[in-house]
């Protein structure tokens, strides 16, 4: 159950993290999201002012192309590209020469350097064109109806076809640059600059021409601007250019514009102007007052006032000079506007007086204002019932009568609280709506009714200068820098481009009081820069009407998407947007833009934009003029954007585009992630109950190890009695084997054969009994009941019995040992036992790691407190940071390549010496000795390894319990030890003997004899098979896999007795390398083990072995399998002489060849019957074709057959006569040319000889 669980949450977070890791809307999101391109920002101006290309492409964009380099203008800002040495997705040179959109849509552009086309995300794809034709100075569509999605380019020499798949051939079309898209208007004067530098026009959709200049940049030229140019090509606008004009006035014919000094008149019929300064109307002030003019109201068709600061004046106009009928009184105090009720004109002024002039009177009428927000600063306003409105400082309001006098103070709902604002106009519309006009707190509307008022939205703080009404009843209000206009349908404020300061590049502002409708319906302002005619048909109020507004659904488009990565990286995503409608994004891809484009560059008012992002905005946004949207930071989840034109925001919108977005959870969130949290959790609920649990039945585990406990104790007591029962028992059968040996042994009448058994008979005994021992010690040692028997020796004399047993040992395996006792007082208490097997575990150790030929060294020395001995062996050292893990117990290097260093084995020898040292209280410590250079001669005797060990030799380190009068030996049989001479003679002998075993001549001399090579490195066991052998073989003896390899040339066996378990080569991995060389590959092996398993003898056969005898054996069956093996390749030999093919061998005889050896064998009998005519098969021929040494075929031959390559050949040519005379296919002749015998006679005898009869009685 919990298996099945872990394997569905495991197969569940496998498919959540495959739909993480493989989300298609992320893969196809990947395949339109690229670094973003190089390209540069700039808000006001081109990248070069000298113009040489227009374009628009399908988003409405408008591409104009410099002379040092690209820009893409979308309404607000300039993004500009340029060549790049370092970016092949740059443009090919700055200097742009043509632009052209294609059918398709696609953007090309020609430059002096190459040709190139737009491929999104601010990059370029270069289109490699014919060496000498990179100027590319015109581009059109094929004019082919066939080949609609190809395009011409020419260079002004040669013109070219490509092709949709960008293939380029050379094209009989003739093209030529025009740039010059779109026809300049007849009035020139409108231009910037002269039609002579004009470098290029193009027309967009709404109808705005763009003209560029050489050296002058760009002009956006609009239909309405050529209106109002027209219109503002008269007198009037001329004479006050650059002249503030600071109030104005229609009066009948005439349009009236006042300066600081001076009234200017104009006919607008007739074209004449005239002016008449303030000092011919008003009388003069002291100074340092001067004369301002407030404003001008007209009485009739040529009679008007003229109300300034101080004084009132009635006038009338004569041939556009204005003459003066009469003048009131200089009042002290400050005068207001003026306003025309009835017959009269009515000027606020200070402490509460509102004055009433008749025209032509000086006098004027005071009437009394009972309000303390009444002073000069009051606008009036005329309403359609005849009342005055009185519009006073704090936003107070009154109503008051003409005829009666009376005035009515007002209240009205949505007022705003009384507070600072200052009045600026108050009038009443055509539709009977009243505009209140503040200077800092924007404009108000208050219904016919007067009953409710309401805040513009869009003046808010604004300083409000002037309001009036055209002919078609628009409503235009001004501003100090912008102009707005109103209908009554729309009910909302758009911006006037043409005559907003904010919108052009000259700047202006406007006045308060400054605006009036001529005669022939022009709206008339005044601004800093003069007076600023607005034609009827230059207003084009009704945007949806005109060109721009028809195609402004169809050109609103989201156009790019920009991601900026936590780490900074800029992606984008161009063009394809619209195609993909769906983006998923990573998780630190979470701050995106969104670029968009709406039409109408000329007139940005006309339209505006909202965005709204589904999922995180609760609301649209405020309308913008913008052409961007961003986010930053945007949590995991969906997202929808949508964008939307609108005229108005309580009008439907004109069009709609939306973009789907995802960002997707970070990876430690994803749905795979909480899989695998939850599975934690469970998992940690598991283990926590698991804990509970067990906690649970603690108290029941402690009473049952309690119980445990004592059975440990019992079962510890029952090992010690069973190993002692065991020793015991061991040692009966021992006692009754050591004492017929130790009779034998004192025999001195056998030979001296038979005692060189016996010893080796007598030192297996001796090592049983040692195991036996070590046995019982080392478990007393695991359980701490190991105890010294110290006795007061001679350490010397024990050292030199100890090292005289090891000699043999050493002798056989070619290893010299030396052992060196310096002076000193060797009289020590100590424990024999412990010091025996503390040596013998480090000689074994010693000798199983040297090589043939090398040493190991023993020393020693003492003083008065300790004895100090050292085992030194030239065997391979161990890396320093392993060397001390050697006594660790069981420690084993687990790597091949290294078993033959320290610690290969069982793992307890060298733990077991440093127990029994430390239990001696003594120490023990190990090290590599670098005596010589690695490539020196004498490396291989003096580097190696150490082993030194020390021991405490005074009574008193002792106690009472360690110390025995004599300590109890283990039974041994006494073996001879020689004196120090005999030993030397003897050495020198076995020296000898030892360089007769590596030569190959370690039994009697060659008698022809069978070898056997025996590969063991148990000195014991390998001396046991040679003397088992020797009667009746020539025997050879190696102690390493590696030696016995090294010397197989020369040692050449007939058959191997191998070891498994060995130093540094296993015995399978000898054989696996014997039967995997073709030169000794035919040699039987026969691996002889302890390791009984039949997998461990399944594995050797595998290898080529061809039998496995396990341990112990049976001589008799061993000498025998032996016997057998070599009869076997007699027999096989024997075969190999009859055949001319290995198919034709029996299968017990088939089965004695290798595989190598049987491809080897039918490789070469290929090769005869090939050239089986031949008369002399030539040995160097068949080594050269079958790519093999002479000696080494030689030997092959030799071994395989038992003859020589020219016997063997000449023989399988006879088999193959034979074979053909059976058949009776040929005559005796011709198989003797068959078979490359000279001449038939010659044929017959050799047949003769083989077979014993001739051909013909052979048949």
């Amino acid at each position: 159950m919990k298996k099945a669980v872990i394997t569905i949450l495991a197969a569940m977070f496998c498919l959540l993290a495959a739909i993480y890791c493989f989300n298609p809307g992320r893969r196809a999101t990947l395949k339109v999201l690229q670094e973003k391109g190089k390209q540069t920002t700039n808000d006001m101006m081109l990248s070069s002012q000298s113009v040489t290309s227009i374009a628009s492409d399908s988003r409405e964009l408008m591409w104009i192309g410099t002379s040092a380099g690209l820009n893409v203008y979308d309404g607000k800002s300039y993004i500009q590209f340029g060549y790049d040495v370092k970016d092949t997705a740059a443009l090919p040179d700055d200097y742009i020469n043509v632009l052209h959109l294609d059918r398709k849509g696609r953007m090309w552009v020609g430059t002096q350097n190459g040709l190139a086309r737009y491929v999104g995300a601010y990059r370029f794809h270069r289109v490699a064109l014919p060496a000498h034709h990179h100027n590319i100075i015109a581009i059109e569509d094929s004019p082919e109806k066939h080949d609609s999605l190809a395009i011409l380019v020419s260079d002004g020499n040669q013109t070219y076809r490509i092709g949709d798949d960008e293939k380029i051939t050379p094209s009989s079309h003739s093209i030529q640059p025009n740039n010059l898209q779109a026809p300049l208007p007849a009035n020139l004067s409108i231009l910037r600059k002269p039609v002579e530098v004009v470098t290029a026009t193009f027309r967009d959709l709404g109808g705005n021409l763009w003209v560029g200049y050489r050296n002058a940049g760009v002009q956006i030229i609009s239909q309405n601007r050529i209106a109002y140019k027209e219109a503002n090509a008269n007198a009037l606008s001329s004479k006050t250019k650059g002249i503030a004009i600071l109030t104005m006035a229609t009066v009948g014919k005439h349009i009236l514009a006042g300066t600081a000094l001076r009234v200017f008149a104009y006919d607008e019929k007739n074209g004449h102007l005239d002016q008449t300064l303030f000092r011919e109307l008003f009388d003069s002030l002291p100074k340092p007052h001067q004369i301002n003019l407030n404003n001008m109201v007209g009485y009739d068709e040529e009679r008007l006032w003229l109300v300034s600061e101080h004084q009132v004046v009635s006038c009338r106009i004569n041939n556009g000079r204005i003459e003066v009928l009469a003048k009131s009184p200089l009042f002290k105090s400050g005068l207001g506007l003026g306003l025309k009720s009835g017959n009269h004109l009515y000027v606020s002024s200070e402490k509460g007086r509102l004055l009433r002039f008749e025209f032509g009177k000086p006098q004027p009428e005071i009437i009394r204002i009972p309000s303390p927000y009444f002073n000069y600063e009051t606008k009036l306003a005329k309403l359609s019932d005849g009342n005055i409105l009185l519009f006073m400082s704090g936003m107070h309001l009154a109503i008051l009568s003409p005829n009666t006098g009376k005035i009515r103070n007002m209240k009205v709902a949505g007022m705003p609280q009384e507070g600072s604002l200052d009045p600026a106009f108050a009038k009443q519309d055509s539709y009977g709506d009243v505009w209140l006009g503040t200077k800092r707190d924007g404009l108000y509307l208050m219904n016919k009714k007067i009953t409710q008022m309401r805040r513009i939205k869009i003046f808010n703080d604004v300083h409000i200068q002037a309001l009036v009404e055209d002919t078609n009843r628009q409503i235009w209000v001004t501003t100090i820098r912008d102009v707005f206009f109103v209908t009554f349908e729309s009910k909302n404020f758009l911006m006037n481009s043409l005559l907003s300061a904010s919108q052009d590049r000259d700047d202006w502002q406007y006045f308060s009081n400054s605006a009036c409708i001529s005669p022939s319906g022009d709206l008339v302002l005044g601004s800093s820069d003069g007076c600023k005619f607005m034609p009827p048909k230059a207003m084009q109020t009704n945007f949806l009407n005109t060109q721009a507004g028809i195609h402004a659904s169809e050109m609103l488009a989201i156009y790019g998407v920009e991601v900026t990565k936590t780490d900074g990286e800029v992606l984008a995503v161009t063009d394809e947007v619209a195609q993909l409608h769906n983006y998923t994004f990573a998780h630190n891809e979470n701050n995106l833009k969104f670029n968009f484009y709406y039409p109408n560059f000329s007139r940005r008012s006309a339209l505006m934009c909202q965005y709204k992002l589904e999922g995180y905005d609760r609301d649209w946004q405020i309308p913008t003029y913008g052409r961007e949207a961003r986010y930053a930071n945007l949590p995991a989840g969906t997202y929808t954007f949508r964008l939307r034109l609108i005229s108005s925001p309580d009008k439907p919108a004109l069009a709609e585009r939306k973009v789907e977005i995802t960002v997707m959870h970070a990876p430690w969130w994803s749905s795979a992630a909480w899989l695998l949290y939850f599975s934690i959790f469970l998992g940690i609920l598991f283990y926590l109950n698991t804990f509970y649990l067990r906690a649970r039945t603690n108290h029941l585990l402690l009473l049952q190890e309690q119980r445990e406990l004592e059975r440990e104790k019992q079962a510890k007591e029952m090992n010690m009695r069973f190993f002692a029962n065991i020793a015991h028992e061991f040692r009966n059968p021992l006692t009754i084997i050591a004492g017929p040996l130790m009779t034998l042994n004192a025999d001195k009448a056998l030979p001296e054969s038979v005692h060189r058994i016996l010893i080796h008979v007598c030192m297996s005994v001796n090592r049983m009994l040692r195991l036996i021992d070590q046995m019982l010690d080392f478990n007393q040692l695991e359980t701490d009941e190991l105890r010294l028997k110290v006795t007061e020796v001679d350490a010397a004399e024990e050292l030199r019995q100890q090292v005289a047993s090891f000699k043999e040992s050493a002798r056989v395996k070619g290893i010299r040992l030396e052992l060196t006792v310096k002076n000193g007082n060797y009289h020590a208490w100590l424990d024999c036992d412990k010091l025996e097997k503390i040596m013998s575990n480090l000689f074994t150790n010693a000798l199983k790691y040297t090589a043939p030929g090398g040493i190991i060294r023993i020393q020693a020395s003492a003083d008065e407190e300790r004895l100090k001995v050292s085992v030194f062996n030239s065997g391979q050292p161990v890396a320093e940071d392993k060397i001390q893990d050697v006594f660790k117990r069981y420690y084993q290097l687990s790597d091949s390549q290294d078993s033959h260093q320290y610690g290969w084995g069982s793992g307890i020898g060298l733990y077991y010496v440093k127990r029994l040292v430390e239990l001696h209280h003594g120490e023990i410590h190990v090290k590599n000795i670098h005596a010589v250079s690695e490539t020196s001669s004498e490396a291989s005797l003096r580097n190696g390894m150490e082993f030194c060990f020390s021991l405490p030799t005074d009574k008193s380190i002792y106690n009472k319990v360690e110390i025995v009068a004599q300590e109890k030996h283990v039974m041994q049989i006494p073996l001879e030890v020689k004196s120090e001479e005999g030993r030397t003679q003897e050495m020198k002998s076995e020296e000898g003997r030892v360089k007769n075993s590596l030569a190959g001549n370690a039994s009697a001399p060659s008698k022809n004899l069978p070898r056997i090579l025996i590969v063991d490195d148990d000195v014991d066991v390998a001396a046991y098979l040679h003397q088992l052998f020797a009667s009746d073989y020539e025997v050879v003896n190696r102690y390493s896999a590696e030696g016995a390899l090294a010397d197989l040339e020369e040692v050449k066996p007939d058959i191997i007795l191998s070891d498994i378990i060995m130093g540094e080569m296993s015995g399978l991995e000898f054989c696996k390398k014997l039967k995997g060389n073709l030169s000794f590959s035919h040699i039987p092996v026969v691996l002889i083990t302890a390791m009984a398993s039949i997998h461990n003898q399944i594995d050797g056969l595998k290898l080529g072995a061809v039998a496995y005898v396990t341990k112990p054996f049976d001589p008799a069956y061993l000498k025998a399998l032996v016997k057998s093996q070599l009869q076997n390749i007699q027999m096989l030999r024997q075969r190999l002489n009859e055949s001319t093919e290995t198919g034709s061998l029996s299968a017990k005889v088939a089965d004695t060849l290798s595989l190598q050896d049987q491809k080897f064998m039918d490789e070469l009998y290929g090769w005869m019957e090939k050239r089986s005519a031949e008369q002399d098969l030539n040995v160097a021929t068949v080594c050269r074709d079958m790519l093999i040494s002479p000696a080494k075929f030689n030997y092959k031959i030799k071994e395989l057959t038992g003859e020589t390559p020219g016997i063997f050949f000449r023989k399988y040519k006879l088999n193959k006569a034979a074979a053909w005379l059976r058949e009776g296919k040929y005559s005796i002749s011709e198989i003797a040319v068959l078979t490359g015998f000279s001449t038939a006679a010659h044929f017959s005898v050799a047949f003769k000889k083989q077979f014993g009869v001739s051909p013909s009685e052979y048949l």
